[in-house]
């Protein structure tokens, strides 16, 4: 079989992962060097708090062409996906979740993406049928809401099982947002996109869902760094408000003029009471959330911090061409690299 002189880079974050990695650094490595020359995987540790590092380590031993990056701490699959995002080099990038995410898929992938000069692929999974029929109801509600009025053209049922050009890659590196959602960048970069539908595996006897109230708190974050929407929601709530307000006024000032005995509404003003303060409420968590978020982006801070790096006997095409540095240690932030150029040798 001729292997492809495309070069490949996988992309899988990691948080407590240390029964399942092995299994899929097997998978992995066995797909990648049955079908390219060249290929790398990258593995991002997001502060597991298991052996998911020790194990790794030791891997590092047995399989050729991986790479482990060991933040700092804790900040997330978004952030850890990019950080490996900003470490790779290859002509396109693959990012998986290891415990869900087959790998047998790549090659296919790999050659839609080449023929139909593609930016972004992005994997969706056929059904929820794991979930309840609340989290699934919410879920279309999230869907239609964020398609209809905020126009993410996010792709219902959308997972993070996507294939990245070097192009896109490099689009998207450039973007230093601090509230980070991929899913929602695929359409902004502008790059020809498209889906693919797919089933994922379970690697876990038990695999990890995600609560209804940490997914109410994603869509709503999700909504409030990629869309405007809501502000403006709540700019005509305000008007319309107003309104309301000053017809009211209209009107007990004419009856106070003209009548000469004004009974008190007391039932229609505790009605009107409540609605407007349930309004303003409404438009003051709005306007929180906003100004929450500004005042995240304002602060300049770097995406991630790089505790350390590990690889194995990372080659490519030959013996005398290395594209990875050796273990790292130190502060390094979200850019810095001390990877040699390609084919400088080591």
């Amino acid at each position: 079989m001729t292997l492809s002189d495309c070069f490949v880079s996988v992309v899988a974050p990691l948080h407590d992962d240390a029964d399942i990695v092995e299994p899929f650094l097997t998978e992995v490595t066995h797909v990648l060097e049955t079908h390219y020359a060249n290929w790398e995987l990258v593995l991002v540790d997001d502060d597991s708090t298991d052996t998911t590092v020790p194990r790794v380590l030791d891997l590092l031993t047995k399989f050729a062409c991986v790479r482990l990056i060991r933040l700092s701490r804790n900040f997330g699959p978004e952030i850890a996906i990019t950080a490996g995002l900003d470490s790779v080099i290859g002509d396109f990038a693959v990012v998986m979740m290891p415990d869900s995410d087959p790998p047998q898929l790549i090659p296919d992938l790999i050659a839609r993406a080449r023929s139909e000069v593609m930016g972004i692929l992005s994997g969706i999974r056929p059904e929820r049928a794991r979930e309840s029929s609340l989290f699934r109801s919410g879920a279309r509600l999230f869907y239609w809401y964020a398609n209809k009025f905020a126009h993410l053209d996010l792709p219902k049922n959308t997972t993070d099982f996507r294939v990245y050009s070097r192009q896109s890659v490099n689009a998207i590196s450039r973007i230093k947002d601090q509230g980070r959602y991929l899913r929602t960048f695929s359409t902004y970069v502008g790059y020809h996109n498209a889906t693919f539908v797919y089933e994922p595996i379970q690697r876990r006897a038990k695999p990890r869902t995600r609560g209804l109230v940490e997914a109410i708190a994603l869509g709503f974050d999700m909504i409030v760094v990629s869309t405007t929407h809501p502000l403006r929601m709540a700019t005509w709530m305000a008007l319309s408000l107003s309104l309301l307000s000053a017809v009211h006024a209209g009107y007990v000032l004419v009856a106070d003029l003209i009548a000469e005995d004004v009974p008190t509404p007391w039932a229609g003003l505790s009605l009107q009471m409540s609605a407007m303060f349930c309004f303003m409420f409404v438009i003051l968590a709005v306007l929180s959330e906003y100004i929450g978020r500004l005042l995240g982006e304002s602060s300049g801070r770097p995406l991630y911090y790089v505790a350390g790096e590990h690889s194995s006997s990372v080659l490519i095409a030959d013996a005398d061409r290395k594209n990875v540095v050796t273990d790292s240690i130190g502060e390094l932030g979200t850019t810095e690299s001390r990877r040699p150029p390609l084919g400088s040798g080591q």
